[in-house]
Protein backbone atom coordinates (compact mmCIF):
# COMPACT_ATOMS: atom_id res chain seq x y z
CA UNK A 1 0.00 0.00 0.00
CA UNK A 2 1.14 3.53 -1.05
CA UNK A 3 -0.98 5.98 1.51
CA UNK A 4 -0.14 9.67 0.86
CA UNK A 5 -1.89 12.65 2.68
CA UNK A 6 -4.06 13.54 -0.25
CA UNK A 7 -5.16 12.64 -3.78
CA UNK A 8 -2.99 15.89 -4.88
CA UNK A 9 0.29 13.80 -4.45
CA UNK A 10 -1.26 10.63 -6.67
CA UNK A 11 -0.44 12.16 -9.60
CA UNK A 12 2.90 12.12 -8.78
CA UNK A 13 2.67 8.69 -7.44
CA UNK A 14 1.39 7.78 -10.53
CA UNK A 15 4.22 9.49 -12.91
CA UNK A 16 6.88 8.02 -10.85
CA UNK A 17 5.25 4.44 -11.55
CA UNK A 18 3.12 3.59 -8.52
CA UNK A 19 0.67 0.79 -9.09
CA UNK A 20 -3.13 2.70 -9.13
CA UNK A 21 -4.03 -0.38 -7.09
CA UNK A 22 -1.80 0.38 -4.43
CA UNK A 23 -2.57 4.20 -3.43
CA UNK A 24 -4.61 5.31 -0.35
CA UNK A 25 -5.21 8.55 1.24
CA UNK A 26 -4.89 9.02 4.40
CA UNK A 27 -5.12 12.93 5.46
CA UNK A 28 -3.49 14.51 8.53
CA UNK A 29 -5.72 14.80 11.55
CA UNK A 30 -5.80 16.62 14.81
CA UNK A 31 -6.22 16.29 18.65
CA UNK A 32 -9.96 17.47 18.41
CA UNK A 33 -9.85 17.87 22.48
CA UNK A 34 -6.84 20.18 21.92
CA UNK A 35 -7.59 22.14 19.09
CA UNK A 36 -11.13 23.07 20.12
CA UNK A 37 -13.03 26.14 20.04
CA UNK A 38 -12.23 28.75 22.51
CA UNK A 39 -14.14 32.01 23.92
CA UNK A 40 -10.93 34.69 24.60
CA UNK A 41 -12.50 37.53 26.84
CA UNK A 42 -9.62 40.12 25.41
CA UNK A 43 -10.98 38.57 21.69
CA UNK A 44 -14.01 41.32 21.91
CA UNK A 45 -12.01 44.50 22.23
CA UNK A 46 -9.32 43.38 19.80
CA UNK A 47 -9.38 45.35 16.25
CA UNK A 48 -10.15 42.82 13.35
CA UNK A 49 -7.69 40.16 13.29
CA UNK A 50 -5.87 37.56 10.86
CA UNK A 51 -4.10 34.81 12.06
CA UNK A 52 -1.11 32.75 10.37
CA UNK A 53 0.88 30.08 12.09
CA UNK A 54 3.96 29.42 9.07
CA UNK A 55 7.51 29.50 8.97
CA UNK A 56 8.71 32.78 7.38
CA UNK A 57 10.01 31.44 3.99
CA UNK A 58 9.57 31.34 0.36
CA UNK A 59 7.26 28.42 0.03
CA UNK A 60 5.01 29.99 2.61
CA UNK A 61 4.77 33.50 0.12
CA UNK A 62 4.53 35.35 2.68
CA UNK A 63 5.29 38.36 0.30
CA UNK A 64 1.65 37.88 -0.76
CA UNK A 65 0.35 37.62 2.63
CA UNK A 66 1.63 41.34 3.04
CA UNK A 67 0.77 42.67 -0.08
CA UNK A 68 -3.34 40.96 0.49
CA UNK A 69 -2.73 43.19 4.05
CA UNK A 70 -2.35 46.45 2.18
CA UNK A 71 -5.27 45.49 0.30
CA UNK A 72 -7.27 44.56 3.15
CA UNK A 73 -6.28 47.88 4.93
CA UNK A 74 -7.92 50.05 2.65
CA UNK A 75 -11.24 48.39 3.54
CA UNK A 76 -10.37 47.53 6.89
CA UNK A 77 -7.76 50.31 8.21
CA UNK A 78 -7.21 48.85 11.80
CA UNK A 79 -6.82 44.93 10.62
CA UNK A 80 -3.96 43.39 12.21
CA UNK A 81 -2.26 40.53 10.79
CA UNK A 82 -0.26 38.19 13.12
CA UNK A 83 2.07 35.77 12.19
CA UNK A 84 3.12 33.07 14.61
CA UNK A 85 6.05 30.98 13.56
CA UNK A 86 10.29 30.72 13.00
CA UNK A 87 10.87 34.07 11.62
CA UNK A 88 14.78 33.59 11.89
CA UNK A 89 15.49 30.13 9.91
CA UNK A 90 16.07 32.24 6.61
CA UNK A 91 17.03 35.44 7.63
CA UNK A 92 17.18 37.08 4.15
CA UNK A 93 13.56 36.36 3.53
CA UNK A 94 12.54 37.65 6.57
CA UNK A 95 14.66 40.94 5.74
CA UNK A 96 12.67 41.51 2.84
CA UNK A 97 9.35 40.56 4.42
CA UNK A 98 10.45 43.62 6.69
CA UNK A 99 11.12 45.91 4.45
CA UNK A 100 8.07 45.09 2.19
CA UNK A 101 6.01 45.64 5.19
CA UNK A 102 7.90 49.09 5.85
CA UNK A 103 7.45 50.07 2.25
CA UNK A 104 3.72 49.66 1.67
CA UNK A 105 3.14 51.42 4.99
CA UNK A 106 2.16 48.47 6.90
CA UNK A 107 3.94 48.63 10.49
CA UNK A 108 0.94 48.89 12.53
CA UNK A 109 -0.76 46.46 10.72
CA UNK A 110 1.35 43.14 9.79
CA UNK A 111 3.78 41.35 12.95
CA UNK A 112 5.90 38.72 13.12
CA UNK A 113 4.86 37.10 16.47
CA UNK A 114 7.72 34.73 16.49
CA UNK A 115 7.36 30.83 17.76
CA UNK A 116 4.64 29.92 19.96
CA UNK A 117 4.92 26.78 22.35
CA UNK A 118 1.16 26.51 22.43
CA UNK A 119 -0.23 27.15 18.87
CA UNK A 120 -3.63 25.54 19.64
CA UNK A 121 -4.16 28.94 21.41
CA UNK A 122 -3.08 30.89 18.24
CA UNK A 123 -6.20 30.59 15.95
CA UNK A 124 -8.99 31.61 18.91
CA UNK A 125 -6.86 34.90 18.85
CA UNK A 126 -8.35 35.29 14.99
CA UNK A 127 -11.37 36.12 13.13
CA UNK A 128 -10.33 33.84 10.44
CA UNK A 129 -6.78 32.34 9.97
CA UNK A 130 -4.66 32.60 6.28
CA UNK A 131 -2.25 31.04 4.38
CA UNK A 132 -0.71 31.79 1.38
CA UNK A 133 1.51 29.11 0.16
CA UNK A 134 2.60 28.49 -3.20
CA UNK A 135 3.20 24.33 -2.13
CA UNK A 136 1.90 22.54 0.56
CA UNK A 137 0.96 18.93 1.48
CA UNK A 138 -1.98 18.50 3.70
CA UNK A 139 -1.21 21.48 5.62
CA UNK A 140 -1.93 21.09 9.46
CA UNK A 141 -2.70 24.62 10.19
CA UNK A 142 -5.43 24.26 7.81
CA UNK A 143 -6.96 21.52 10.16
CA UNK A 144 -5.98 22.92 13.10
CA UNK A 145 -7.50 26.61 12.66
CA UNK A 146 -10.52 24.54 11.29
CA UNK A 147 -11.04 22.31 14.41
CA UNK A 148 -10.98 25.64 16.73
CA UNK A 149 -13.92 27.38 14.67
CA UNK A 150 -11.96 29.29 12.91
CA UNK A 151 -12.52 30.01 9.03
CA UNK A 152 -9.53 29.75 6.15
CA UNK A 153 -8.38 31.87 3.57
CA UNK A 154 -6.15 29.59 1.65
CA UNK A 155 -4.33 29.35 -1.45
CA UNK A 156 -5.17 26.20 -4.02
CA UNK A 157 -2.25 24.07 -3.24
CA UNK A 158 -1.81 20.99 -2.66
CA UNK A 159 -4.81 19.08 -0.89
CA UNK A 160 -5.59 22.61 0.78
CA UNK A 161 -8.91 22.17 -1.37
CA UNK A 162 -9.27 18.51 -0.28
CA UNK A 163 -9.63 20.24 3.32
CA UNK A 164 -11.70 23.22 2.82
CA UNK A 165 -15.06 23.90 1.09
CA UNK A 166 -17.49 26.62 0.16
CA UNK A 167 -18.65 26.10 3.74
CA UNK A 168 -15.71 26.16 5.57
CA UNK A 169 -13.54 28.90 4.32
CA UNK A 170 -12.47 30.81 0.89
CA UNK A 171 -9.97 29.06 -2.02
CA UNK A 172 -7.60 31.77 -3.80
CA UNK A 173 -5.27 31.46 -6.38
CA UNK A 174 -1.43 31.33 -4.86
CA UNK A 175 0.17 34.49 -5.68
CA UNK A 176 -3.14 36.65 -6.42
CA UNK A 177 -3.12 38.98 -3.40
CA UNK A 178 -6.08 41.21 -4.50
CA UNK A 179 -8.11 37.89 -4.62
CA UNK A 180 -6.88 36.89 -1.49
CA UNK A 181 -7.19 40.55 0.34
CA UNK A 182 -11.04 40.50 -0.95
CA UNK A 183 -11.35 36.98 0.69
CA UNK A 184 -10.24 38.38 3.91
CA UNK A 185 -12.33 41.86 3.61
CA UNK A 186 -15.45 39.91 2.71
CA UNK A 187 -15.03 37.59 5.79
CA UNK A 188 -13.38 39.92 8.02
CA UNK A 189 -17.07 41.81 7.66
CA UNK A 190 -19.78 39.53 7.65
CA UNK A 191 -20.17 38.15 11.25
CA UNK A 192 -23.11 36.17 10.60
CA UNK A 193 -20.83 34.11 7.83
CA UNK A 194 -17.76 34.32 9.59
CA UNK A 195 -19.52 32.37 12.76
CA UNK A 196 -21.56 29.99 10.31
CA UNK A 197 -18.25 28.67 8.68
CA UNK A 198 -16.80 28.25 12.30
CA UNK A 199 -19.56 26.06 12.89
CA UNK A 200 -19.35 23.76 9.62
CA UNK A 201 -15.01 24.07 10.30
CA UNK A 202 -15.60 22.37 13.41
CA UNK A 203 -17.85 19.34 12.25
CA UNK A 204 -15.84 19.35 9.24
CA UNK A 205 -13.47 18.18 10.77
CA UNK A 206 -15.18 15.69 13.79
CA UNK A 207 -16.32 14.44 10.78
CA UNK A 208 -12.85 13.48 8.29
CA UNK A 209 -9.55 14.88 10.35
CA UNK A 210 -9.61 13.33 14.20
CA UNK A 211 -6.75 11.08 15.62
CA UNK A 212 -9.48 8.63 15.83
CA UNK A 213 -10.39 8.68 11.95
CA UNK A 214 -6.42 8.59 11.46
CA UNK A 215 -5.68 5.46 13.30
CA UNK A 216 -8.47 3.39 12.20
CA UNK A 217 -7.52 4.37 8.69
CA UNK A 218 -4.30 2.79 9.51
CA UNK A 219 -5.64 -0.17 11.86
CA UNK A 220 -7.81 -0.86 8.51
CA UNK A 221 -4.67 -1.17 6.29
CA UNK A 222 -2.68 -3.41 8.16
CA UNK A 223 -5.49 -5.72 9.12
CA UNK A 224 -6.25 -5.84 5.44
CA UNK A 225 -2.23 -6.65 4.62
CA UNK A 226 -2.50 -8.98 7.61
CA UNK A 227 -4.86 -10.99 6.23
CA UNK A 228 -3.90 -10.80 2.71
CA UNK A 229 -6.75 -9.07 1.55
CA UNK A 230 -6.69 -6.65 -1.87
CA UNK A 231 -7.12 -2.99 -1.23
Amino acid sequence: VIASVNKFNQKWEKLYGADENKLKVIYNAVDKDVFKPIDLPEKKNQPPTVVALARVFDLKDIHTMIRSCAVVVKEIPKVQFLVYGDDKAVPEYTSSCKSLIKDLDLENNFKFMGPKSNPHLIFPEGDISILTSISEGFPYTVIESMSCGIPVVATDVGGVSEALNEETGIICKPKNYQQIGEAVIMLLKDENLRASMGLKCRERVLEHFTLENLIDEYELIYDQLGSRERI
